[in-house]
C-alpha cells in the first residue's frame, strides 16, 4: 500500500467499493421471484375479462392472496403462498451461503420479517377490504372510493404477492445500501400500481382473450429478471 496520502485514500475507497460489491447478492432474489412470476402466468389467464374490474367472487381467504377476480384465484393463492415462503427462505439461505464465501454478511432478519408479515397481511387483507367496501357507513364509503378501491384492484388481480416482493426488495435495498435495488423495487411497485389501468384501457373487442390479464404479471416478471441479470453482471464484473 502506498505511503502517499492521496493514493492511500484512493486505495481505501477502492477497497470499500469492492467490499460493498462483494456483499451485494440481491441478483438471486430478483431472478428467483421473476422466474416464479413467469411460472405463475398460466394461472393469470381468464375467459371473462375485466368488465371495469368486476367484483371479487367471494372465494376463501387464500383466494385473496391469489386474486379473487380471476378464474384460477384459489390455485393462484396456493401457488403464491408456497412461492413467497419458499422464495424468502431460499433468499435467506443464499445470503448466509454468500456471507460464508465472501466473509461479509448482510443482515437479512428484517427482510425475512417483511416477507412473513407480507404473506400474513395478504391473507388478511381480502376479508378486511371486502368488509370496508361493503360497509354502508358514508365516511367509509367515501374513503373506499379514493383509497381502498385501487388496493382492492391489486388484490383482485392477484398482484398482492408481487407487492410483498417489492416491499421486501425495498427493505433489502436499505440493508444492502443499493440505489440500483431501490430503483428496481420502485419501478416494480409503479408497474404494479398501473396494472389495473392498462388492463382496462386496452380494447380487445367483443371477446376478451384468455391471455388478456397476462400483462399484469409479465411486466413485473420482466422487470425482475432484467434487473436480476443486470445485477449479476455488476457483481461478476472484476474490480478496477
Amino acid at each position: 500500500m502506498s505511503s502517499d496520502p492521496q493514493a492511500l485514500l484512493g486505495e481505501l475507497a477502492a477497497l470499500r467499493l469492492s467490499a460493498r460489491r462483494d456483499r451485494h447478492a440481491y441478483w438471486l432474489p430478483l431472478l428467483l421471484f421473476g422466474a416464479l412470476a413467469l411460472v405463475a402466468t398460466p394461472l393469470y389467464t381468464d375467459s371473462i375479462g375485466p368488465d371495469g374490474l368486476r367484483g371479487g367472487m367471494g372465494g376463501p381467504a387464500l383466494a385473496a392472496l391469489g386474486g379473487d377476480l380471476l378464474d384460477h384465484a384459489t390455485a393462484l393463492g396456493w401457488f403464491w403462498l408456497g412461492a413467497l415462503i419458499g422464495g424468502y427462505l431460499i433468499s435467506l439461505w443464499w445470503y448466509r451461503r454468500h456471507a460464508r464465501q465472501v466473509g461479509l454478511q448482510t443482515p437479512t432478519r428484517l427482510y425475512l420479517r417483511t416477507g412473513v408479515l407480507g404473506v400474513l397481511g395478504g391473507l388478511a387483507l381480502g376479508p378486511v377490504l371486502m368488509w370496508l367496501l361493503r360497509n354502508s357507513w358514508t365516511p367509509v364509503s367515501e374513503v373506499a372510493q379514493v383509497v381502498l378501491r385501487p388496493v382492492a384492484s391489486l388484490l383482485w388481480l392477484g398482484l398482492m404477492p408481487l407487492v410483498v416482493v417489492g416491499a421486501g426488495l425495498l427493505v433489502l435495498a436499505r440493508l444492502e445500501r443499493s440505489r440500483f435495488l431501490a430503483g428496481t423495487a420502485l419501478i416494480l411497485l409503479v408497474a404494479l400500481a398501473l396494472a389495473p389501468v392498462y388492463v382496462n384501457v386496452v380494447d380487445f373487442g367483443a371477446t376478451f382473450p384468455r391471455w388478456g390479464f397476462l400483462p399484469v404479471v409479465l411486466v413485473p416478471a420482466t422487470i425482475l429478471i432484467a434487473a436480476g441479470g443486470a445485477a449479476y453482471l455488476r457483481t461478476a464484473r472484476p474490480a478496477r
